[in-house]
């Protein structure tokens, strides 16, 4: 093998380590930060490191929190598909407004995957109609720029530590239904009822310690109902 092989070879496999650094600094930095979520210092992180690791063109992009972000090697789950994952730890639909160029229109995607609102549940202003009106905003925003590339919306996943917004985030995942329902080229992905028992409990194995964040075994559920409605390259 050349250098220049060889080199390429080793970025290729510390690209997950280096975004897994990344991704823990910035989390580290937002539990002692008592404003919202900063993230200009990760995304130039990852602007820079994209000049060395070559994106697929026109990828599929999905992108939204820590649900998306710590989904481990998401390239190779979806090997049939170009897939690149722009999620943020910690991140609230304002913020995913905000950095949209860097994180979404920048790939010129050839479908969005979203999975936003969880994070905005916890705040006692953020209401279901004010979470579904600022997810309309940035779905808005899409269209806008990308009027004809399909978005699937994945429903706000339920979990034990959830619990205590239940009831705002099952009327949010209702509004979205009803409202991606009437649109073209949007799929409402509805995750919420694969991950409970037959009885409507909480799946405890399909969580991390924290009772929030997934293991495999969640994910595990999400790449089998997702992979239908991805598109092929």
């Amino acid at each position: 093998m050349d250098l220049k092989n060889s080199v390429n070879t080793d970025l290729r496999i510390d690209k997950y380590v280096v975004l897994f650094i990344i991704g823990s600094i910035v989390s580290v930095s937002n539990i002692f930060s008592q404003d919202k979520p900063i993230y200009s210092d990760e995304i130039r992180a990852i602007k820079t490191f994209e000049k060395i690791y070559n994106v697929p063109t026109n990828p599929i992009v999905f992108v939204g929190s820590s649900s998306i972000r710590l989904w481990k090697n998401i390239e190779k789950k979806f090997d049939k598909y170009k897939v690149i994952n722009k999620g943020l730890g910690g991140a609230q639909i304002k913020d995913i407004i905000c950095y949209a160029d860097q994180l979404i229109f920048d790939y010129n995607p050839s479908q969005i995957v979203l999975y936003i609102g969880e994070n905005d549940l916890k705040y006692p202003v953020n209401t279901a109609d004010s979470i579904f009106n600022d997810t309309k905003k940035l779905i808005t925003m899409i269209r806008k720029k990308l009027p004809q590339v399909p978005i699937v919306y994945i429903s706000i996943k339920p979990s034990p530590a959830g619990d205590l917004y239940k009831e705002k985030m099952i009327q949010t995942n209702k509004l979205m239904k009803e409202y991606i329902e009437n649109e073209s080229n949007m799929t409402f992905v509805d995750i919420y009822k694969n991950m409970l028992t037959s009885d409507g409990n909480y799946r405890p194995e399909l969580f991390a310690s924290d009772k929030l964040h997934m293991k495999p075994e969640g994910y595990r559920i999400w790449q089998r109902i997702l992979k239908p409605y991805l598109l092929k390259n």
